[in-house]
């Protein structure tokens, strides 16, 4: 099955993400960490030391191939990859990566790369974190920090620590993510409570505005259940589990997560984990750590593990995963080239039809133009039904009672009421997509139509019978729609892309 099916069946992202994200495809898939390390690329003192680290056995403490930038684009090129994050490392130490190297590299191919600077906000650091990053401003794009706390020793939890916090506060007021590497790195002297999962909690509960990136895990060790002492409790922890409770958190995934596992392993791993998916689908981003690994392989590990999952998981998945980093900053990350925004609006037109009015009530007529943009897609109305409402009792204030009435004039549609919580919009969406791509051939329906040309949507027009109505009505009471509070209008729009046509009819009695 082709990996790009799920832009067949992509839903409206806009009710989820807002309006810019509506389609996910105007957007670049991202490999979010890439070393600026290249042969053809300027380095820095520190990367010069970084690169001579040996380990006992006198082999190199960070593996990297020797290729050129140019070999960096084909590689991209080749795993449907648009830009990448390249990624400094300031570990307060003789080596590591200066922002430098992620200036030079990006200046060279600003269309390609955007950076991820480093520092070291100890409180004892002598550097200016805010004010360097400024300087950086001026000559790159920025998207985000990185801190390298088990190396630094950095605590992420001092109240005293000026300096971080001021850097905090920077990120965001900027939008920029903070990324906090566990040191998963054969690099001497780690001091993993820096960051254990008390310090990483408590850090997240302390700024729950700024968007957090935990990246370096190991999934053999760290997403698995360990024990811990806990207020003198003990519990079962898992690092994934942090997602749940905090919005702000996002998981890297690279090469150090593969622990001795193919990529297609770690990531079948990751997917199987209860929740993994439902948690961290819009919260994932996937780098290659070139010129550790390559992309390509990390591209097709992560392929042939969604092949085998679930359809509505394989297609969300494949839609965000490398693409999930666009929406952190909506300043940084713009839709590629001239990609048109309008174009994949939902709502295309209203026209006020007429106005009746008479001794008993007044009739507000409205015809509505939608667009669905994929074969099969669930359009989210409530917003239009509530706008439309609260335009016609602008116009009429001294009246209070009535009815909401919507139809639509399609046999491949259905209107539909049910709760907008994202996961469940997706789970409705993805369930009307799967059925509606059954196979149709041994049905009477395919057959030559009269308009002279092949029919083969039985399950399109079995859907429309079999979920929702072709027509609501909306009580209106007392000025108010009588909504329920977990209740959403919706119509389900099949056999597309497509432009449907809706009836709204808004009718207030004239009471005596």
């Amino acid at each position: 099955m082709s990996h790009m099916l799920e832009r067949l069946y992509q839903p409206d992202f806009a009710c989820i993400f807002g309006k810019n994200y509506a389609n996910a495809f105007l957007y670049g898939q991202v490999d979010s960490l890439v070393w600026p390390i290249f042969t053809n690329a300027e380095m820095s003192d520190q990367l010069k030391n970084l690169l001579k680290q040996k380990d006992t056995n006198d082999k190199e403490c960070f593996y990297r191939r020797k290729i050129s930038i140019d070999d960096e684009k084909v590689e991209l090129k080749c795993s449907n990859i648009d830009f990448a994050l390249v990624q400094a490392m300031d570990l307060g130490r003789k080596y590591g990566i200066a922002n430098s190297d992620v200036i030079a590299l990006v200046k060279k191919e600003p269309a390609l790369f955007k950076g991820i600077v480093s520092f070291n906000p100890t409180k004892d650091s002598n550097t200016d974190a805010v004010s360097e990053l400024k300087k950086i401003e001026k000559d790159i794009d920025i998207v985000g920090i990185a801190l390298y706390p088990s190396y630094s020793q950095l605590d992420l939890t001092d109240e005293t620590n000026s300096a971080l916090k001021e850097l905090l506060k920077y990120c965001k007021n900027k939008k920029y993510f903070m990324k906090i590497d566990l040191g998963n790195s054969f690099l001497p002297d780690n001091y993993p409570e820096y960051v254990s999962y008390q310090k990483i909690k408590s850090f997240l509960s302390k700024n729950p505005k700024n968007v957090i990136v935990l990246s370096g895990l190991d999934i053999s060790r760290e997403l698995k259940p360990f024990i811990v002492e806990e207020e003198g409790e003990i519990e079962s922890i898992l690092y994934f589990q942090l997602l749940k409770y905090y919005p702000n958190l996002w998981i890297e995934v690279d090469p150090r997560s593969f622990g001795g596992m193919t990529p297609k392993d770690c990531f079948k791993q990751l997917f199987s984990m209860k929740g993994f998916v439902q948690n961290c689908w819009q919260r994932l981003l996937i780098g290659s750590a070139t010129p550790t690994l390559e992309m390509a392989q990390v591209a097709r590990g992560f392929l042939e593990a969604t092949d085998e999952l679930l359809f509505a998981q394989k297609c969300i998945l494949r839609t965000w995963a490398f693409r999930n980093v666009n929406r952190m900053n909506p300043e940084s990350f713009n839709p590629l080239g001239d990609g048109n925004l309008e174009l994949f609006k939902t709502v295309l037109n209203i026209e006020q039809d007429q106005v009746v009015e008479n001794d008993n009530e007044v009739n507000a007529v409205y015809k509505v133009k939608l667009r669905s943009y994929s074969v099969t897609q669930l359009l989210y109305l409530t917003d239009l039904l509530k706008k439309l409402f609260n335009e016609t009792m602008k116009k009429h204030p001294t009246l209070s009672n009535g009815e909401l009435f919507i139809r639509s004039y399609h046999t491949t549609t259905s209107l539909v009421i049910n709760e907008h919580e994202h996961g469940n919009y997706l789970d409705l969406h993805y369930k009307f997509a799967e059925l509606s791509k059954e196979d149709s051939s041994e049905f009477m329906h395919t057959v030559m139509a009269e308009e002279n040309r092949a029919d083969f949507n039985h399950f399109d027009h079995e859907l429309a019978s079999s979920y929702g109505s072709r027509q609501l009505t909306i009580p209106i009471l007392n000025k108010k729609l009588e909504i329920g509070g977990r209740e959403n209008f919706y119509i389900l729009v099949t056999f597309g892309p497509r432009t449907v046509q809706l009836l709204i009819k808004i009718k207030l009695l004239k009471e005596k």
